[in-house]
């Protein structure tokens, strides 16, 4: 099987799954490379958790995205060769998939939306959700018109025209930090995979009533 170099950089913080398959791409650089669960995690940087491993692992299967290709493991209790795996398929991103191998969609949203407001060159929340909305992915204009405000309010965006009784405010992207989109927390923070840094949204009012 032909296979293109994948050249892997460190460009942002990684999750777990994408530091596993970093590893994975780093041990596959030449075809038919052979590498097992242990070899992988040695290969994480951070170290990622062995359940992790193991679990990714049984997911990128189920996927097909690993092929077994030697080893015994465990059998009836007694332990075996290290099963060797090989990569079947290739891609710069982890795989986001399911423990069934199916692929995972949530956060597609907020990586389209990240998308368009680096494509067009002024936007309102409706240019927002027309544009990252795409086949099967669907964007609702309400979806679109929160994670605009939120990126306004964390300084990712600035305004061209203040909105109007019927009309939405314009924008146009102030800070392209990277790849990533910033993702908003449940406690109303900004956080940004880019770079690392955190915006709180929370006004100190709703800090102080927090507390209780």
């Amino acid at each position: 099987m032909s296979r293109k170099s994948i050249n892997v950089e460190l460009r942002a913080l990684k999750t777990p799954r994408e530091r596993v398959w970093e590893a994975m791409l780093l041990l596959s650089r030449a075809p038919g490379v052979r590498f097992d669960k242990t070899s992988v995690q040695d290969h994480c940087n951070p170290m990622v958790s062995w359940t992790l491993v193991d679990d990714y692992f049984d997911d990128l299967e189920k996927a097909g995205y690993l092929k077994r290709v030697g080893g015994t493991g465990v059998s009836k209790g007694v332990m075996g060769k290290p099963i060797q795996f090989v990569l079947a398929k290739v891609q710069g991103d982890a795989p986001r998939v399911s423990t069934k191998g199916e692929k995972v969609t949530q956060g597609e949203g907020n990586e389209a939306m990240w998308r368009a407001m680096k494509v067009l060159s002024t936007f309102d929340y409706t240019d927002i959700a027309k544009a990252a909305t795409l086949g099967t992915l669907v964007v609702k204009p309400s979806t679109a018109k929160s994670y605009v405000a939120h990126m306004a309010r964390a300084g990712y965006l600035s305004t061209v025209r203040a909105a109007k009784p019927g009309t939405p405010a314009k924008h146009r992207l102030a800070k392209n930090t990277g790849p990533h989109a910033p993702a908003i927390t449940r406690r109303k923070v900004v956080f940004d995979r880019n770079t690392g840094e955190f915006a709180n949204l929370e006004t100190p009012q709703e800090v102080c009533d927090g507390l209780e």
